[in-house]
């Protein structure tokens, strides 16, 4: 009946004249059959609705206006680039040796024995050694380093490097650089020959410049400024090029002839091309030194001095003077001695790990000897509980680097040495970098 009358009124609309006449009729018809007009049901809507208070109104329009109603774009779940942090905390100690024979007896000269008993306390204690390429990577800002590092150097080119050090290098798997002086290459005697230079390459072995002569790069021997200046620029120049040429190498470091040189001689080594270049001062390197003035610790034959100040960090004693611990050490009957946590090399997605140490298979600690550090937070206020003997820490903030090292020091007795177990755990980044799963 309803849509019959629509139908009808459609069709009135269409044939009445007048409008004014039309719209009065279909009123009335409407009426008659029941149905609502437009107009009657904008009345009926405005009657319903409240008015609003200009400040509803305001409110309604900034509602409208909002992204209250946009639509949702999920965001991407992979995980997003991490942006690179440099670690400028760290310290290096650069070693430099001369020559090596089955017996000391010179400044000079350290024995084979000796020398592999210095390098197994420095394998033992965990202090990483490094080549002193990741060092200049470092200073550049590429790279990251240990929090404390080794850097292993040889100047002149002695024979007893490939005889005596370098096979206890290479079972160490520790890099080192060699310095060499025109000179004394390939010559015969006691020098390097090229072949066995190039065998040490292969393993580890970087190769930086000492001078053409050797000499003392300060030394005039009556030479006028001028004739000066072009000396020394040959033995800065011509041993670089030297090396590069016979070793297919870009020569990019150089150590003082006897740690001799001034700011000239800095000056001009830097541009011809040198980048990092070694001195004798036993100073640490750390990001502010100088590039041209990089300190080395010399080891005087068979004296542990030198030795023991480059290997001492941060107010702790030098490998040699400490017991060093290695992190899977067992007793006899095959326990961990020292339970850690996170696990040495393990990758956590924690930011803020609990740092913990077990150490009841010990049996006897002193409370007081218990010290625990954090690379790139010093010593940290760790708690000792003499019960459980447990070490713990917990981080205050969230870990910014990919790699952390932990340092515990302790002493089972107090006429005992201390004792020194050092790890190393890291840390996914990019978990943390993840959007939780949509559900």
């Amino acid at each position: 009946m309803r849509f019959s009358t629509i139908c009808l009124l459609a069709a009135l609309s269409c044939l009445a004249p007048s409008c004014k006449r039309l719209e009065a009729k279909l009123d009335r018809l409407a009426r008659l059959a029941g149905i609502t007009t437009p107009a009657e049901e904008e009345a009926q809507k405005k009657k319903a609705e409240p008015v609003l208070t200009p400040e509803q109104q305001a409110l309604e329009a900034k509602v409208l206006n909002s992204a209250v109603f946009e639509t949702v774009k999920h965001e991407d779940v992979a995980p997003k680039a991490v942006a690179f942090e440099l670690n400028k905390s760290s310290t290096v100690a650069i070693l430099g040796y001369h020559d090596f024979k089955e017996r000391g007896g010179s400044p000079m000269i350290i024995s084979g024995s000796k020398f592999a008993e210095q390098m197994k306390a420095i394998k033992e204690s965990g202090i990483p050694v490094i080549p002193l390429s990741d060092v200049l990577e470092w200073r550049k800002g590429r790279k990251n380093i240990p929090e404390e590092a080794i850097v292993i150097t040889m100047d002149d080119g002695w024979e007893g490097v490939h005889t005596y050090a370098y096979p206890v290098l290479k079972e160490h798997g520790f890099p080192f650089t060699v310095y060499l002086y025109k000179k004394y290459v390939n010559i015969g005697g006691r020098s390097l020959s090229w072949d066995q230079i190039r065998e040490m390459m292969k393993h580890g072995c970087e190769v930086g410049s000492h001078s053409v002569s050797h000499e003392s790069l300060r030394n005039k021997k009556g030479r006028n400024d001028a004739d000066q200046q072009l000396w020394l620029l040959g033995e800065l120049k011509d041993s670089k090029e030297f090396l590069e040429k016979n070793l297919g190498i870009a020569c990019t470091s150089f150590a003082y002839p006897f740690g001799i040189f001034d700011e000239s001689t800095t000056e001009l080594a830097l541009q011809v091309g040198y980048e990092t270049l070694v001195t004798v001062n036993n100073q640490k390197v750390n990001w502010d030194t100088p590039m041209g003035k990089l300190g080395r610790y010399i080891i005087h034959g068979e004296s542990d001095t030198n030795f023991k100040l480059a290997t001492s960090f941060r107010g702790r004693g030098d490998v040699s003077s400490n017991h060093f611990l290695t992190a899977s050490a067992k007793d006899e009957k095959g326990n961990a001695l020292v339970e850690l946590s996170p696990v040495p090399e393990e990758l956590v997605k924690d930011r803020q790990p609990v740092i913990q140490a077990k150490l009841a298979n010990l049996k006897t600690i002193i409370p007081e000897s218990v010290k625990m550090r954090v690379a790139g937070i010093g010593t940290v206020p760790a708690q000792y509980d003499p019960a459980t003997m447990v070490v713990s820490y917990q981080l205050p903030y969230k870990l910014r680097r990919e790699d952390c090292a932990v340092t515990l020091n302790f002493k089972r007795a107090a006429d005992q040495p201390d004792e020194v177990v050092s790890w190393r755990f890291k840390v996914d980044l990019a978990a943390a970098y993840v959007p939780a799963k949509l559900p």
